[in-house]
C-alpha cells in the first residue's frame, strides 16, 4: 500500500484500502471490532464464521458476510494486502501461513500457548510481503505493552508479575467463556527464574492491589500466552514473567480458587460446552470493568516498575485494542517488519492508552518507576 493509502486510512477517501477480514466477526468481540472500523475508518469489512449474518444494514455494502466453516476443507481466498484478524481459535495455521505468503497482515487475538505455538511452527520458513501480529487484543496485548513500558523503563527487572481483574458484570460470549473453563484444566508453560516450566492453573497465587493503595486481592496463575512472548521478547536480562487472574466480585475467585485445589480443572476442561451453556444462563453479579497491572522486579525483590490500567468492559476494550493496531497498520508509512511480530513492534502503550480512553472514557491508568512507584512488593508476591 502507497504511503498516501495509508495515510488516508483513518478517514479519508482511498480507494487502495485493504479489505479487513474477521474470522470468527460474529461474536461479541468481532461485532463490536466491524462497527468500530466501520464507523472510524474507511475500510471495507468482510465477516467470515458459521452464524448467519447479522444486522448491519446501516452499513451497506461495507460490511459482507461469508458464512463458512474455517476449520472445514473449504478455505477463502484473500485479496494480497488483506488485514485479517483471527477471532477463533479453529482456524487452521497452515491458512495463516498462506495469508502470509501471499503478502496479507495477519492479527492474532488467542492467548492459548498451544495455539500460538502451532502458527508460529507453520510460519516457521515461510516467505512472503506479509506478517503475522501476535498477542493482539488486552490479555494477550495490553498486557505485553506494559510489560514492554517497565522492561525500556527499568532495565534491571529480572521478573514481571501481570494481573488481570475480570468484571463479572455481564455474560461474555461463549468462546470466552469456554476458552476460560478449558483453560481451568491445562497446564501451561511459564519462564521462572530462566528456565520454562510447567504449571497448572491456579499452582501459583499471589496478591494485587488492582486500585493503587486498596486492598490486594487474591489472584490464580493462569495460562494466559502473554506471559511465554514477553520473556522470550525481552532477552536474557527477563528471568520470570507470571500471569495471574481475579475476578470481580471477589469471592468469584475463591469459588475457582477451590474448585482449582480439589482438582476440578481437567472436569471443567471436559465439559466446557454444556459449562458455558449454564453459565450464560446464571444472574450476572459485580461489575463489567477491566483492571490491568503489571509488576517489575529487580534481583533483590525490589518493585522497580508499576503500571495500572482501569477501563471498561472486557470485550469492548479487546475491541478497541484490536481496532488501534489496525489503525496503526493503516497509518504506518514505512516498509512493514516482515515474519512473526507482536503487538509491541506495531503498537505503543501511549496510543493504545489514547484509544481506550477515547471509546472508554471510564479509562485510568497510572505508572510509577523506580523511587517513584511508592510501593513495596505485595504480600505474597
Amino acid at each position: 500500500m502507497s504511503s498516501a493509502s495509508r495515510q488516508d486510512a483513518a478517514g479519508g477517501n482511498s480507494a487502495d484500502l485493504p479489505e479487513v477480514v474477521l474470522v470468527g466477526g460474529s461474536g461479541d468481540v468481532g461485532a463490536r471490532l466491524a462497527e468500530l472500523l466501520l464507523e472510524n475508518t474507511k475500510a471495507d469489512v468482510i465477516t467470515l464464521s458459521r452464524r448467519a449474518k447479522g444486522n448491519a444494514d446501516r452499513f451497506g455494502d461495507r460490511l459482507r458476510h461469508v458464512s463458512l466453516d474455517i476449520s472445514g476443507s473449504e478455505t477463502p481466498a484473500m485479496s494480497a494486502n488483506a488485514i485479517v484478524v483471527n477471532l477463533t481459535e479453529a482456524t487452521p495455521p497452515e491458512w495463516i501461513r498462506q495469508v502470509i505468503v501471499t503478502g496479507g497482515r495477519f492479527l492474532e487475538t488467542s492467548a492459548t500457548p498451544d495455539y500460538l505455538q502451532a502458527i508460529e511452527n507453520a510460519l516457521k520458513g515461510a516467505i512472503g510481503q506479509g506478517n503475522a501480529i501476535l498477542c493482539v487484543g488486552v490479555a494477550p496485548g495490553l498486557t505485553n505493552l506494559l510489560a514492554a513500558e517497565i522492561g525500556a523503563k527499568c532495565p534491571e527487572t529480572v521478573q514481571i508479575d501481570i494481573g488481570v481483574e475480570m468484571g463479572l458484570g455481564r455474560h461474555y460470549g461463549a468462546a470466552a467463556t469456554e476458552w476460560f473453563l478449558r483453560t481451568a484444566g491445562r497446564i501451561y508453560p511459564l519462564m521462572i527464574d530462566g528456565h520454562l516450566q510447567s504449571v497448572a492453573a491456579g499452582q501459583l497465587t499471589r496478591k494485587f492491589a488492582f486500585k493503587g493503595k486498596g486492598r490486594p486481592r487474591h489472584s490464580i496463575g493462569y495460562g494466559f500466552v502473554d506471559q511465554v512472548i514477553i520473556a522470550r521478547s525481552a532477552g536474557q536480562h527477563l528471568k520470570t514473567v507470571r500471569s495471574f487472574v481475579a475476578l470481580d466480585p471477589p469471592w468469584m475467585t475463591r469459588v475457582l480458587a477451590v474448585s482449582l485445589a480439589f482438582g476440578l480443572g481437567p472436569a471443567m476442561l471436559q465439559n466446557s460446552k454444556w459449562l458455558t451453556r449454564w453459565m450464560l444462563r446464571l444472574p450476572v453479579y459485580g461489575r463489567a470493568r477491566t483492571r490491568v497491572i503489571a509488576q517489575g522486579f529487580d534481583g533483590a525483590g525490589h518493585v522497580t516498575g508499576d503500571i495500572r490500567v482501569e477501563t471498561g468492559d472486557q470485550a469492548q476494550a479487546t475491541a478497541i485494542m484490536i481496532f488501534a493496531t489496525v489503525q496503526a497498520i493503516l497509518r504506518h508509512d514505512g516498509p512493514d517488519p516482515n515474519g512473526v511480530t507482536t503487538i509491541t513492534d506495531h503498537l505503543s502503550l501511549d496510543t493504545a492508552l489514547a484509544a481506550l480512553g477515547q471509546f472508554l472514557p471510564e479509562t485510568r491508568s497510572g505508572k510509577g518507576f523506580g523511587s517513584n512507584t511508592g510501593l513495596q512488593r505485595e504480600v505474597g508476591a
